[in-house]
C-alpha cells in the first residue's frame, strides 16, 4: 500500500503541476473533472445507505460555475446560486411523492462541498502570481499531509477526534500546521515578494494546515456516517478525489479570502 501510494504521488504531482503551470482553461477543465468526479462519489456514499440524491442537476451546475469563475463574473456566480438553491428547493414541492426534502437537501449540500469549494482553486489561480500562489497552497497542504503523518506515528499519543477518525492524534494535527507554516516560510523567501510576504507565508501556512485538518475530518466524518473506507478508488493507494483533495477543498476559501482581502 505505502509503495502504491508513493508511485500514485510521483506519477501524480508533476502532472497535477503541469496543469497549474498551463492555467487558464486547461486547468479550469481539469477542475471540473475533478469535481464531478467528486460529487458522483459523494452521491455514491450517499446512495450506500438507500438514500436517493438527485445527481443531473449537479453535474449540469458545476461546469456552470467553473464558466462563471473564469469569466470572474461575481453576478453570474451569485445568480447560479440563487438559481441552483431554488431548484433544489421546490424539488421536494412538485416531486412530493419522488423526493423527499431531506434528499433534495443533501443533492444541493454535496454541490457546495464539492462544487462551492474547488472553484476556489481556479480563482487562486487566476488571481495575479496565480501560479505561484497555487503552487504554494499545494505545497502547503501536501507538506501538511505529511508532516501530521510523520509526526502522529511516531509521536501521537491523543487522539483528536476518536470518534470520527481514531488514528488522528493532537501531535499529528500541530506537526501537520507546524509543516504547513514552514513550507510558507521558506517559499515566501524564495519568491518574489510581490507573491507573499514572509510573515504572511508563515500566518497562511498555519490557517491552510488547521483548514486541512478540518477538511480532512470532515471528510472522514461523511465516510464513518455511512461505514465506507474510501469514496472512490481513482487514485491507488489514496482513494477517491473527495479522498485526496479534501484538505485542499476546505483550505482553499480561506486561503483565497487572505489574498484578496
Amino acid at each position: 500500500m505505502f509503495i502504491t501510494r508513493v508511485l500514485t504521488g510521483i506519477i501524480g504531482i508533476p502532472l497535477l503541476l503541469f496543469f497549474v503551470y498551463l492555467g487558464g482553461y486547461i486547468y479550469g477543465l481539469l477542475l471540473v473533472l475533478l469535481a464531478v468526479i467528486g460529487l458522483r462519489e459523494y452521491y455514491t456514499l450517499m446512495e450506500k445507505t438507500g438514500w436517493g440524491p438527485v445527481p443531473l442537476p449537479g453535474y449540469v451546475f458545476i461546469p456552470l460555475l467553473f464558466y462563471a469563475v473564469y469569466l470572474e463574473s461575481i453576478s453570474l456566480t451569485a445568480l447560479l446560486w440563487v438559481l441552483l438553491f431554488a431548484f433544489f428547493s421546490l424539488l421536494p414541492v412538485f416531486l412530493a411523492t419522488r423526493i423527499k426534502y431531506w434528499e433534495s437537501a443533501l443533492s444541493f449540500w454535496g454541490i457546495v462541498y464539492v462544487g462551492a469549494l474547488s472553484s476556489f482553486l481556479l480563482a487562486i489561480r487566476l488571481l495575479p502570481e496565480g501560479f505561484y500562489l497555487t503552487v504554494i497552497i499545494f505545497a502547503m497542504v501536501w507538506a501538511s499531509d505529511i508532516t501530521a503523518y510523520l509526526v502522529g506515528s511516531s509521536l501521537g499519543r491523543i487522539p483528536l477526534a476518536k470518534k470520527v477518525s481514531p488514528k488522528k492524534t493532537v501531535e499529528g494535527t500541530l506537526g501537520g500546521i507546524a509543516g504547513s507554516c514552514a513550507v510558507g516560510l521558506l517559499l515566501a523567501s524564495l519568491l518574489p515578494q510581490t507573491v507573499l510576504t514572509v510573515f504572511s507565508g508563515g500566518l497562511l501556512g498555519i490557517l491552510v494546515g488547521g483548514a486541512g485538518a478540518l477538511g480532512d475530518l470532515t471528510q472522514s466524518a461523511l465516510k464513518r456516517s455511512v461505514n465506507a473506507k474510501d469514496s472512490g478508488t481513482l487514485f491507488p493507494g489514496h482513494g477517491g478525489v473527495l479522498d485526496r483533495f479534501d484538505s485542499l477543498f476546505f483550505a482553499a476559501p480561506l486561503f483565497y479570502a487572505y489574498i484578496i482581502f
